[in-house]
């Protein structure tokens, strides 16, 4: 294996709007472009697909799982979200790959994650297995993927450790060169990240871009809360999910959100429609 490798599997860049080239002039990195949003759905419909997946394939699947794959199902519809930033282009990734934020361990004490890739071409269930193996992986070999970068970061300096985390996102995605020597998988955090913030009993959080990654969006997925809702003009009770979306306007702008914000609402409201049968 050669030692230096291409990080990301790109293709041309896109030719660029005259509002796109202001944008990425104004914001010079993620740091200060984020546009925030939530989505507030009624979940019932994906719950309901998810016992139907569970009971069929035996495999526990969760509203994490479906949202990364709704997510993914959006970006394959709408391929102009799926694009990385570089030397002021944007260049489309080939493949739709979702990041998922999880627990080091169960006591919360330290923060990895795992990427599905292709997860546009993976059922639920697939996705739930594959991150469980992950998860697994995670929790009782000390984060394989992610050791050694680790260890480097623990044995550097605090006022050099902001300085290496820039310089290894420059040679990765500015100059996309990967090497087993980062200490980090290839194009490790993928299209779009998901987080479970329901899981600590929150309803609602905008969690930060993580500019090293070159993520351009993240979505929150906030606890289930039965909720009044309005159905065909009667007033009845619903699981609700609130989900915060934070998204960096240097790529994405309102009317890239519009088509987001209609999709996932459309895979929500009718997972079998747009996802496929059980």
């Amino acid at each position: 294996m050669a030692l230096f490798q291409k990080n990301l599997q790109l293709g041309k860049p896109l030719k660029l709007s005259a509002f796109r080239k202001v944008a990425i002039g104004t914001w010079r990195t993620a740091h200060d472009p984020s546009v925030y949003s939530i989505l507030e759905l009624d979940v019932g419909p994906a719950l309901n697909y998810l016992q139907r997946i569970q009971a069929k394939t035996g495999t526990k699947v969760t509203l994490t799982h479906f949202t990364g794959k709704a997510a993914a199902e959006t970006i394959r519809r709408h391929p102009e979200l799926n694009c990385i930033l570089r030397f002021g282009q944007l260049y489309p990734r080939q493949s739709v790959d979702i990041f998922f934020q999880v627990a080091s361990d169960t006591k919360g004490s330290d923060l990895s994650g795992t990427t599905i890739r292709h997860a546009d071409r993976k059922a639920i269930a697939d996705i739930a297995r594959e991150m469980q193996e992950s998860v697994s992986a995670i929790r009782t070999q000390g984060d394989p993927a992610y050791k050694k970068m680790k260890k480097t970061m623990k044995g550097l300096p605090g006022f050099l450790s902001a300085w290496m985390i820039d310089f290894s996102a420059f040679l990765q995605y500015t100059l996309n060169i990967w090497s087993p020597l980062f200490g980090i998988p290839r194009d490790a955090f993928g299209s779009l990240m998901v987080t479970n913030i329901g899981s600590l009993d929150l309803d609602m959080a905008f969690a930060p871009l993580v500019p090293y990654s070159r993520v351009p969006c993240l979505l929150a997925v906030g606890a289930v809360r039965d909720t009044p809702v309005v159905r065909d003009g009667q007033l009845a009770v619903a699981p609700v999910s609130k989900i915060c979306v934070t998204f960096d306007h240097r790529l994405i702008d309102g009317i890239h959100a519009s088509h987001m914000s209609k999709t996932v609402k459309k895979i929500f409201a009718n997972p079998e429609a747009e996802l496929g049968p059980v």
